[in-house]
């Protein structure tokens, strides 16, 4: 860090200097009980990880308070006589926010931008990822934003442009999102990758279902709880293509029955993946040619010499 930079960092000049000439924004200090969310909005999963991070937050709020400069955003509405926020970005602050007052912390206001009018239900769907200031959304949530939207109306180019995706992005996203159930609770859950999902769904059609739950069966076979690429399979089992050279699961096979383990049906299904074969057989044909290729050659019977 050079001197300068230390210097404008421990050494801040007057806020009233600094905005002189600029237009105040529609930032408002809110009483934590004025903030309502709009039921369905928000795109979050409610996995572990995001429980952490609301965990994290929290214990940030309880020891340091809410920082002015992490504001919610959300729109002016009426509930009955008392006017309200409904709040469209900083859910997770906001979950952060009321674990931390249920576990006593003190929070008098916390700062919120309000939306200008004419703000629309397609423009609050789109800030969900365009002006996300927290933790980004995942490949997953952002689908289900791109699904919402086409479900206002918008075709695939148009919502490209405004999440800033490309358009086959979008269409990827859009597929998976017309994928059967499982398929997208895979991907929810993060036992298997969006762009695996969604390249099963393009290659095996109705078949990848199947494909992805046999790919994460075969995963949890070896205490993956996460398919990863090599560990796909194909449609009818197998895993796609070798995986290890043949020498390596001779030597495995050779060691298995050094230990008396070769009938151990569990150590056979996991040489039968890595190898990626069909099945046992296919297991067993390899490890049959390579004992039969290290046996002598037999001399045929040929006449004596004399």
């Amino acid at each position: 860090m050079s001197e300068a930079q230390a210097q404008i960092e421990f050494f801040p000049g007057a806020v009233k200097k600094a905005t002189e000439g600029c237009k105040s924004a529609d930032l408002w200090k809110v009483p934590p009980t004025r903030l309502r969310r709009l039921p369905g909005f928000n795109v979050r999963v409610n996995s572990d990880a995001y429980k952490a991070q609301v965990r994290y937050i929290a214990d940030s709020i309880k020891n340091n308070g809410y920082y002015p400069d992490k504001p919610m955003a959300g729109y002016v509405a009426k509930d009955g006589n008392e006017h309200i926020i409904i709040v469209t970005d900083g859910h997770t602050r906001m979950d952060a926010l009321d674990l931390a007052i249920s576990e006593g912390a003190e929070v008098e206001t916390v700062p919120v931008v309000t939306k200008p009018n004419g703000t629309s239900m397609e423009d609050l769907t789109v800030a969900l990822v365009t002006s996300n200031s927290g933790q980004p959304l995942t490949p997953y949530e952002t689908a289900m934003v791109a699904k919402r939207l086409a479900g206002y109306g918008m075709d695939d180019q148009t919502i490209a442009q405004r999440i800033g995706f490309s358009l086959n992005h979008v269409q990827n996203m859009l597929l998976l999102m017309s994928a059967p159930a499982s398929v997208r609770k895979m991907v929810e859950e993060d036992k298997v990758s969006f762009s695996s999902a969604v390249a099963s769904l393009r290659e095996h059609g109705a078949s990848a279902v199947q494909v992805l739950k046999d790919s994460l069966s075969a995963a949890q076979e070896v205490g993956k709880e996460r398919i990863t690429p090599k560990m796909m399979q194909k449609p009818g089992g197998g895993a796609r293509g070798p995986k290890v050279s043949k020498p390596v699961i001779v030597r495995s096979m050779q060691w298995l029955k050094e230990n008396k383990l070769e009938s151990d049906e569990r150590f056979l299904n996991f040489l039968t993946f890595l190898g990626g074969f069909e099945d046992h057989e296919g297991l067993m044909k390899v490890l049959a040619a390579k004992k039969d290729a290290k046996k002598p050659i037999e001399a045929k019977d040929g006449p004596s010499e004399k």
